[in-house]
């Protein structure tokens, strides 16, 4: 069901175990050849975040972050020209953005969903068990292939929580899952 538990730093069982996963193996190049990533999390550790990228080789690809806690390194000038980040504010006053979530977009158009419970600091990815779904790589759709709708309507969804957001930085998203 592609569903995992995060590897646990203190647990060696789980260093190797085939259903466990670690944030570079999400990212890793054997999934594919990412061409541009979508984090969508409440909690973000840039260095931590950007250190994954860098394991995997990905730093240089164009990284959307939308983050719901205050952060001034996000809120920074100062970020790389690949990484744009974009704080989500709820429209209601008694709310707060605690979505936990990737979009992976690689070279032959396919897109890949994470949701996950981890929020995107150490703390949560080290020594802590968080669920982990990730979707198969979804193809990019031909003309004459239909919606590429699934029986639970998994892409409607998304496709309308996506642009729920009214944020512009998303649009290449929707675009590559439309």
């Amino acid at each position: 069901f592609n569903y995992f538990l995060t590897k646990v730093r203190d647990c060696p069982a789980t260093h190797k175990a085939l259903d466990s996963i670690y944030m570079t193996d999400i990212l890793h190049p054997s999934l594919g050849k990412l061409t541009s990533t979508l984090q969508i999390n409440f909690m973000v550790e840039l260095d931590w975040l950007t250190m994954n990228y860098e394991a995997t080789k990905t730093d240089h690809l164009p990284l959307v972050i939308l983050y719901g806690a205050e952060n001034p390194d996000l809120a920074s000038s100062n970020l790389a020209s690949n990484i744009r980040a974009v704080r989500v504010k709820p429209k209601y006053p008694y709310g707060t953005h605690h979505t936990k979530m990737m979009v992976l977009m690689y070279e032959d158009g396919s897109v890949r969903v994470v949701v996950h419970t981890a929020n995107l600091v150490p703390d949560d990815w080290h020594n802590r068990t968080q669920g982990v779904w990730v979707s198969d790589r979804c193809p990019k759709l031909g003309e004459d292939a239909g919606s590429g709708e699934s029986p639970t309507g998994f892409k409607a969804s998304i496709l309308r929580y996506l642009k729920f957001y009214e944020v512009s930085a998303l649009q290449q998203f929707i675009s590559a899952i439309q």
